[in-house]
């Protein structure tokens, strides 16, 4: 990919300050197909997935609000079989789910609607996907893939998964865990990367990296960043959101606390043009908001 601008994205967020919180995906449901063969930039749609196989995958994932599909994959299988994750990121009660397959046609069977309504199939391990698609934008795989290589080695190694495209690579690397959908970026390999794993398997957010969660809106994101941050509260499951207010460009942003039994409220305000950037690698830059805590 050629850099018009002899920047990259991530260097070009970092110079100018950027503010991850407020900035993951929104996502209620992920869907991680694992896909050996090579990657392009497009990675499902361009791979050798048969074609009626994309083309159903694609009809139930849009019977699912909010959802997106992910290819993952690993550097050395020891699993014979191919891997299909579906991971609900549901703030009460987040939950994944686990299939194993011989051949692709064998997801033709597959209702998602059924699925998600079921029991089955429900697996109680957390896993964590990383992107490393440098086909897709050059940060993702510089950063991604030492973060990947290096937790692959590591404890949780089984749980790691490549991903060919998060979004916001130029917070590179991003990082997801799952099946709460707590994203981050700036990850790097080391004990930034462990720490991070760690906390999540002890059920805390790590502010330093976070970008928000998937499941809430990015006012919401940013309001349960502010939140945490002034109050010192990490547990995950300590915190619900309860309602959302737009008056004037300001947001006013309930959550409650379940330590203690009370409710709090954040206002915040968005700057649309708060700073000028390159959103991606080989792009113009152009203008992005900015969250600011007014209460």
């Amino acid at each position: 990919m050629p850099i018009k601008n002899k920047i990259l994205c991530f260097e070009s967020s970092l110079n100018a300050k950027e503010e991850m919180y407020g900035t993951a995906p929104r996502v209620d449901v992920w869907f991680l197909l694992e896909y050996r063969g090579h990657w392009s930039g497009s990675a499902f749609k361009d791979s050798k997935i048969p074609k009626k196989v994309k083309s159903h995958l694609n009809k139930e994932i849009k019977s699912a609000k909010n959802s997106r599909l992910q290819v993952i994959k690993k550097q050395k299988n020891s699993d014979e079989h191919l891997k299909f994750y579906i991971a609900v990121t549901e703030e009460k009660n987040p939950r994944l789910y686990e299939f194993k397959f011989n051949n692709y046609e064998e997801l033709l069977s597959l209702k998602i609607k059924k699925v998600l309504k079921s029991d089955k199939h429900l697996s109680d391990e957390k896993i964590y996907i990383i992107c490393t698609n440098g086909e897709y934008d050059i940060c993702c795989g510089k950063f991604g893939m030492p973060v990947y290589l290096d937790i692959a080695k590591g404890k949780y190694g089984d749980q790691t998964w490549e991903a060919n495209h998060i979004g916001g690579h130029r917070f590179a690397s991003t990082f997801v865990c799952l099946p709460h959908g707590l994203v981050y970026g700036r990850v790097r390999e080391g004990k930034v990367a462990e720490e991070l794993i760690k906390q999540y398997e002890r059920g805390e957010v790590n502010l330093t990296s976070y970008r928000g969660r998937s499941c809430h809106s990015s006012e919401v994101q940013a309001a349960e960043y502010y939140l945490r941050k002034e109050t010192g509260i990490t547990e995950i499951s300590n915190l619900s959101y309860k309602s959302f207010k737009n008056n004037d460009k300001k947001y006013n942003i309930k959550f409650a606390s379940h330590s203690d039994e009370t409710v709090r409220k954040i206002k915040l305000r968005q700057d649309k043009n708060a700073i000028k950037i390159i959103k991606s690698c080989g792009d113009k830059s152009s203008y992005i908001p900015q969250f600011r805590l007014l209460d």
